[in-house]
């Protein structure tokens, strides 16, 4: 696939700048990647920080975090609140999963359908409890959904739900309800590909938004900016 101008999009996380490479995934639709796992140390520090922020309130027993690319903020999320056990949920079925909770998962960035697994021993750290479900990107909502279903399903309470970033809006419709209880800590957009210039779908950029939400407070307003590279 030929190389795509600009080579990357700048985001405001937390109230620094960002840029993150433009990646296609076919030839005409881009987005900006987020591989937190390659952000470093710093990068989970502010993040941590920030995301206990936005939930400190709402005190919750327990996080959740969504393999892999969640895992990170989970632990970092955790840390600061003071809490030792967390729980992740797995998208491989390893030979201990066998007996597993499951929920359908489809991802904007591995394409066609994938599972996510609640280990059955997990439940009873989170039977009763007050649930902070945490993810690297909310896109298309759907894994999302089903981390929350699934926590649901194990008898927790979910009093929140965090993301690093929000790309696009899709997952406002296949979160409902539930939309209400993302925060997140910036805005990315989708991106239309034109003759090898990626150019911001205007339908998924942060001023398109209609309504209010809880996911988009003042604090929370992020503006994109572009770079060569």
């Amino acid at each position: 696939m030929n190389p795509i101008i600009p080579e990357t999009f700048g985001v405001d996380i937390a109230g620094e700048t960002f840029d993150l490479p433009i990646i296609a995934l076919s030839d005409r639709r881009a987005i900006a990647l987020l591989m937190v796992i390659e952000m470093g140390v710093r990068f989970g520090d502010l993040v941590g920080d920030a995301m206990v922020a936005r939930f400190a309130a709402l005190k919750p027993d327990i996080v959740v975090g969504s393999a892999t690319l969640g895992i990170p903020a989970a632990i970092e999320v955790s840390r600061r609140f003071g809490l030792d056990q967390y729980v992740i949920l797995q998208k491989s079925p390893k030979f201990h999963l066998a007996e597993a909770l499951v929920e359908d998962v489809r991802s904007i960035t591995t394409g066609g359908s994938q599972r996510l697994l609640l280990d059955r021993r997990s439940i009873a750290l989170l039977q009763g409890k007050r649930v902070l479900v945490i993810d690297d990107v909310v896109a298309t909502g759907s894994s999302m959904a089903a981390a929350i279903r699934l926590v649901r399903r194990a008898g927790a309470e979910v009093v929140g739900a965090g993301a690093i970033l929000a790309e696009g809006h899709a997952w406002r419709h296949a979160l409902g309800r539930d939309a209400d209880l993302v925060n997140t800590l910036g805005h990315i957009p989708q991106f239309d590909i034109f003759d090898g210039i990626a150019i911001p779908d205007a339908a998924t950029e942060y001023t398109a938004r209609t309504g209010a939400s809880h996911a988009f407070g003042q604090d929370n307003r992020n503006v994109g900016r572009w770079s060569a590279g």
